[in-house]
């Protein structure tokens, strides 16, 4: 485990009380299913998506998706654009079961032997989320879910996080967050949370590192219990 800010970890030791979990990526390896999709749309609208831009979208908001690819691509339909690759990715996930991350099982069982409220706050449809859970039964795991569409403004913003406390009756500053996504993680930052980065398909940069309390594994986070 590697601490990113300069703080022990040994101050947040029994606090926490809520534990947030972000879905693609952290939850799910359906990241490269997001990637495929991008670069496909992409394709579809003439539009040279790459794998390293499909990446840089991980997290965002809707409306904060739109506003990243209106910077990409400037004159482009941005909104067909989000709106197909969502699609596509959405009939990909809907056809399958998705592959649980490791750790996933053994945090969240942790989590209910010590009485930790948890929550799902994810970028993505509602209707996905409940899917991937269902498929994996995780479901019984959570007390709450927050999608993008519950809030007015998603990552990097913090609303979602803020909800999802709020849902699960936890102040946020006893809130553990666990994100792959570097939008997740400045959100997670932004509502007060303890923000624990888990890498994924990106390696943070020193932004990332500066606001983040941990870069570990979901296995190995269960010390910061």
């Amino acid at each position: 485990m590697k601490n990113c800010a300069a703080s022990s970890k040994r101050q947040y030791l029994n606090v926490f009380k809520g534990a947030i979990f972000d879905q693609d990526g952290l939850l799910f390896d359906t990241e490269a299913v997001f990637e495929v999709s991008w670069i496909k749309a992409g394709e579809e609208l003439g539009l040279p998506v790459t794998a390293e831009l499909a990446r840089s979208f991980s997290g965002y908001g809707k409306k904060e998706l739109e506003e990243a690819a209106s910077r990409a691509f400037p004159g482009a339909n941005a909104a067909l654009l989000v709106e197909r690759a969502h699609s596509l990715a959405s009939e990909a996930q809907l056809a399958t079961v998705p592959v649980v991350k490791p750790g996933v099982r053994e945090i969240l069982s942790f989590c209910r032997e010590n009485s930790i409220r948890t929550a799902v706050a994810s970028s993505s449809m509602r209707h996905l989320v409940e899917h991937n859970l269902s498929a994996t039964n995780l479901t019984s795991f959570f007390d709450a879910i927050v999608t993008g569409r519950d809030v007015e403004r998603g990552k990097p913003q913090p609303d979602i996080f803020l909800l999802a406390a709020e849902r699960i009756s936890v102040e946020p500053s006893s809130c553990i967050v666990f994100e792959d996504a570097f939008s997740g993680i400045r959100a997670a930052h932004a509502a007060g949370c303890f923000p624990v980065l888990i890498p994924d398909r990106r390696m943070p940069d020193d932004e990332i590192l500066k606001i983040c309390k941990a870069r570990t594994s979901l296995l190995e986070a269960m010390d910061l219990f």
